[in-house]
């Protein structure tokens, strides 16, 4: 019998190979299993279009959506020797973010400066992330690489998961200590693995599109919290922006069917002169908003991680930046596990990697949902108390840090662990 793999990563999306890499990055042994034909060739250009609500849903994923990658996101990019070819592909960046409620006169700005960083984030096109990947699992041999493969089947043993594999008719196998579920929203290993969820639909869509404006955004993204949900345009470069619009499903449905002249006017009034005139769009297209939240993100010689384990709302753009947060976890306990001579499916390892983000996860639930409930909610005294706090967060230069650490994923919780501490788990 071939000795198994230390993990076997199963979803080569943006999170999925990430994760092969990051975990190879920590000595562990590695095969990745990706049901579709991977991207080959170079970093592409930036993208016509855009959409963070489903990024990371693999390698058959629209070509054209971005991802709002935070500050914490880009120094572990950056650890792994991913950044430097995105950066390459152009990303827009992000200097400053205007948060306003609605037509009211609560605003806040988030400056780069006052949290003392080079930029809040980047807005990267989804397929330069899975190109820097993939180069990546392809630059080492040590990776092995199954895709397109399906995984027909798995058998749980006492010292390792045994997958039949299913290629171009051909049935393979492998095993391996640790199987790492990163094979989206509806994963397949989350389902066979006992692994249940909970949440909600929001019962609304994301309009997504790239738009260009008259003038310049020189940086400046913009979250308009409206009565129907977030409207947020994140700059691409120059006078494009990447929108996303949150939508009841009626005016989602009316927005899309819209003539471009026509679609441009009604977004033109829910966004208000700060561009200038809106004078094109590209491409539109939606997605349905929920909440889902495995159980557990963890199972015998099981760990989850991106939106296998959770899928968030858009809001603030952290669904991503979380998902990276769980691979840099996985690989940094499993890699002191491994360094120990410990198995890396240890129930120990798995559940000291279950503590830390189910934590994260919490509060990074509580951030989102609590944003999209408080500026959704028009009640009047309710959108009194919000502009009040707005204006009071404008002038508190520590509350006003506090919550850009938050979103760039630098506060308690958000910055990736380099080295485990010592805990004592079963080998």
């Amino acid at each position: 019998m071939t000795q198994p793999f230390d993990a076997a990563v199963v979803g080569g999306g943006m999170v999925g190979a990430t994760a092969a890499v990051a975990l190879r990055r920590q000595g562990l042994s590695v095969a990745l299993v990706e049901r579709s034909r991977p991207p080959e060739g170079p970093v592409p250009a930036p993208p016509a279009a855009a959409d963070e609500a489903a990024a990371g849903h693999g390698v058959g994923a629209d070509p054209g959506r971005v991802s709002a990658i935070n500050e914490g996101s880009r120094r572990l990019l950056a650890e792994l020797g991913l950044w430097d070819a995105v950066a390459a592909s152009g990303p827009g960046v992000i200097e400053t973010i205007e948060v306003t409620d609605g037509g009211r006169s609560g605003r806040t700005v988030l400056d780069r400066d006052e949290a003392g960083v080079a930029a809040l984030g980047h807005v990267v096109a989804n397929r330069a992330l899975l190109a820097g990947a993939w180069a990546a699992v392809r630059a080492d041999p040590h990776i092995a690489v199954h895709a397109p493969t399906a995984v027909a089947g798995l058998e749980w043993g006492r010292a390792c998961v045994r997958m039949r594999l299913d290629r171009d008719g051909g049935r393979d196998s492998l095993t391996a200590r640790l199987v790492v579920g990163a094979d989206s929203e509806h994963s397949a290993i989350r389902q066979a693995a006992g692994i249940g969820t909970r949440g909600w639909h929001h019962n609304r869509y994301a309009l997504v599109a790239t738009v260009e404006a008259e003038r310049d955004l020189a940086g400046r993204a913009f979250e308009r919290f409206l009565p129907e949900g977030p409207l947020a345009f994140l700059p691409l470069g120059g006078q494009r922006a990447s929108i996303v619009w949150t939508l009841a499903p009626a005016a989602a449905s009316e927005a899309m069917a819209l003539a471009p002249g026509a679609f441009l006017a009604r977004l033109q009034a829910r966004f208000g002169p700060a561009l200038g005139e809106l004078r094109g769009v590209g491409e539109r297209a939606v997605f349905p908003l929920a909440l889902r939240l495995a159980r557990r993100f963890t199972a015998e010689r099981t760990a989850l991680v991106g939106n296998a384990a959770h899928l968030l709302h858009p809001v603030a753009g952290q669904g991503f930046n979380l998902g990276l947060r769980d691979v840099a976890a996985l690989a940094g306990d499993t890699g002191s596990a491994r360094g120990r001579g410990w198995d890396p499916g240890n129930p120990g390892v798995l559940g000291r990697y279950e503590r830390a983000r189910q934590a994260d996860t919490a509060r990074v639930v509580a951030f989102t949902e609590g944003l999209n409930r408080l500026f959704a909610n028009d009640w009047s005294p309710a959108a009194g108390l919000r502009q009040l706090g707005l204006g009071l967060l404008d002038r508190s230069g520590p509350l006003k840090r506090a919550l850009m650490n938050q979103a760039m994923g630098l506060g308690r919780g958000g910055a990736p662990r380099r080295r485990p501490r010592r805990e004592r788990v079963e080998g």
